[in-house]
């Protein structure tokens, strides 16, 4: 083998182990509208008790079960779900979701910035440099993948028909959340990064793997504008209900 193992994509869509294995026994059916949110449990509960829903089904591994829920936002029915923070695992759940009848996923999530912007301040991520191994195993290798589609095309729009100024960026997507060290901070700004998350680039490949529609708004938090000090601000928890409502409103009309 000339190139390392990592490297070595397989077009293949079919695994050993299938997304769906236990469809035999779980007989879940997901709405094709997914709200994916990387967001506390209490901005969670909270945006739940304001909708009818109903649990749906649920993912389990060993540290136990993410419910799956259906949400009525004014006659519109979604499908809810706390994501995963890290690729691996936000891409194990969602690959799994797609499998069960998503088609349409808007995750929604923090990052911190690389240059000069506020917290709280709200991103659209169009290209997005993959500094992690999961989209390796959904598409060839690359230091880019390209978001730009018609679904996220529409996502802009209802963002800026909300009163907000989209500000479109390149985000680094990286596993080392303790190894953005100064030297790589430098490289990913070199590519055009505007701040850093850990799911990104990820999900979009899966997303494009799988013939779906994906589109991700982020909300600014801790800031590394000065390479070589961090600052962790308020983590970005003041944005986090309005970001929930925010990506209920565009989902539910997209």
């Amino acid at each position: 083998m000339k190139e390392p193992f990592s490297l070595n994509f397989d077009p293949e869509p079919r695994a050993v182990l299938e997304r769906d294995h236990e469809k035999e026994i779980n007989h879940f059916h997901f709405q094709p509208k997914l709200l994916f949110a990387f967001l506390t449990p209490d901005v969670i509960s909270d945006f739940l008790a304001r909708y009818p829903h109903k649990k749906l089904g649920f993912f389990d591994c060993f540290e136990g079960e993410t419910p799956i829920y259906e949400v009525d936002l004014d006659g519109q029915k979604i499908t809810f779900c706390p994501a995963k923070i890290g690729a691996a695992a936000a891409v194990e759940l969602l690959d799994w979701l797609i499998s069960y009848g998503v088609k349409q996923i808007l995750a929604i999530g923090s990052a911190g910035c690389l240059v000069d912007l506020p917290e709280n301040y709200f991103l659209v991520p169009t290209k997005a440099i993959r500094d992690e191994g999961t989209s390796f195993h959904y598409m060839k290798p690359g230091t880019y993948i390209d978001l730009n589609s018609r679904f996220l095309t529409k996502t802009k729009k209802l963002l800026n028909q909300e009163g907000f100024k989209v500000e479109e960026v390149t985000t680094w997507t990286t596993d080392g959340f303790f190894r953005e060290t100064v030297k790589k901070v430098k490289q990913a700004k070199e590519l055009g990064a505007s701040c850093v998350e850990m799911e990104c680039a990820a999900m979009a490949a899966c997303a494009q793997f799988r013939g779906v529609d994906f589109a991700q708004i982020l909300f600014t938090a801790d800031s590394l504008k000065d390479i070589e000090k961090h600052d962790e601000r308020g983590w970005g928890r003041d944005a986090h209900e309005a970001a929930i409502n925010l990506a209920a409103n565009i989902i539910a009309n997209i």
